[in-house]
């Protein structure tokens, strides 16, 4: 998978526009790729969508290099001068792709992909009309980016999430996806991931999708270089809150491990390692402990088990490890 990541930026809310100026310059080295503009009004700003376009033609100068795609309405479209047939104004000043909000038939969004990439609205689109944008137009040029939701408890459920999902992996579809960070806790795809913390929320949505946008604005370099890291790892990396520090245990976790067996109790990973040390250790739910070359999560409570106790698991680390082969575990 190719993965990639991506922020927003928001031209409407000018008095953060040298902010998101300043961002776009310092993101691209760490990785970034993909900026996703909103210029229609939101929640701390009211600015004219026209205006907003034109705040936006001024920061997409210092942006060449990214992939970046606005999203749009008909509304939209009618103010800024365009339509389906003629969205020139949009890629003349910079935009490499549209995201399709809504209020597009299936025959308009074939049209706009002849002149620029197109994002489509998951939410917004039936199967049938997929199969026929895929057959109609350029593949290469279709992806999906979901909405995301900045109301508390607005935003979707995995299980849904994971359901819309699986029409467009049919399809070969590049699939993203928002999640917020601690400022705003606002603009997330998935409600589960609202107050996590991005490194734990982008490892745990790339189980997912093939891109991570930061849906709030101006992600402070904790966020940012937290979320460069997942990406820039080949190996799932797993927090635990560790408890043992001697330097057995230091050298045990430097391996990596294999996640092996799903067994009553609880979770098992391999790695290159003999702890050999023993005791008798109390089995409790999201307890992490070594035996051998064993790593051991436990999922629910037990009895007594000749194990060493070095630490436990939250519930986002615990689903992120369940949808993962390999791992390494670093200390939260």
């Amino acid at each position: 998978m190719n993965r990639r990541i991506g922020f927003s930026i928001f031209p409407g809310w000018k008095e953060i526009k040298e902010n998101q100026i300043e961002l776009v310059k310092k993101a691209r080295n760490l990785g970034y790729s993909d900026i996703f503009f909103g210029i229609g009004p939101g929640t701390h700003w009211k600015t004219e969508v026209i205006e907003a376009f034109e705040i936006a033609k001024d920061i997409l100068k210092y942006a060449e290099d990214y992939y970046t795609f606005v999203d749009i309405n008909p509304e939209i479209l009618n103010k800024i001068g365009c339509n389906p047939k003629d969205i020139s104004k949009i890629t003349k000043i910079g935009f490499k792709g549209v995201r399709v909000d809504y209020g597009f038939n299936k025959e308009e969004i074939v049209e706009i992909s002849k002149q620029a990439n197109v994002e489509i609205n998951p939410m917004e689109i039936s199967e049938e009309e997929i199969n026929y944008i895929i057959k109609n137009a350029d593949p290469e040029k279709i992806q999906a980016t979901h909405n995301y939701y900045p109301v508390k408890y607005s935003g979707m459920s995995l299980d849904f999430f994971d359901r819309i999902n699986r029409k467009f992996k049919e399809y070969g579809i590049n699939i993203g996806a928002f999640i917020s960070h601690p400022k705003y806790k606002l603009r997330t795809t998935l409600e589960m991931l609202r107050d996590i913390e991005p490194f734990d929320s982008s490892n745990f949505l790339f189980k997912f999708v093939d891109r991570v946008i930061i849906g709030d604005p101006i992600p402070d370099d904790k966020s940012l270089n937290d979320i460069a890291n997942i990406v820039k790892s080949e190996i799932t990396q797993i927090r635990i809150n560790l408890l043992a520090h001697d330097e057995e245990v230091e050298k045990f976790l430097t391996s990596d491990f294999i996640v092996d067996e799903y067994k009553d109790i609880g979770i098992t990973c391999h790695g290159r390692y003999k702890y050999n040390k023993k005791c008798l250790t109390k089995i409790f739910k999201k307890g992490v402990a070594i035996s051998g070359n064993d790593l051991m999560v436990f999922t629910k409570k037990g009895g007594i088990g000749e194990f060493s106790l070095i630490g436990e698991i939250d519930d986002i680390n615990l689903e992120i490890l369940r949808r993962s082969k390999k791992i390494k575990v670093i200390p939260k």
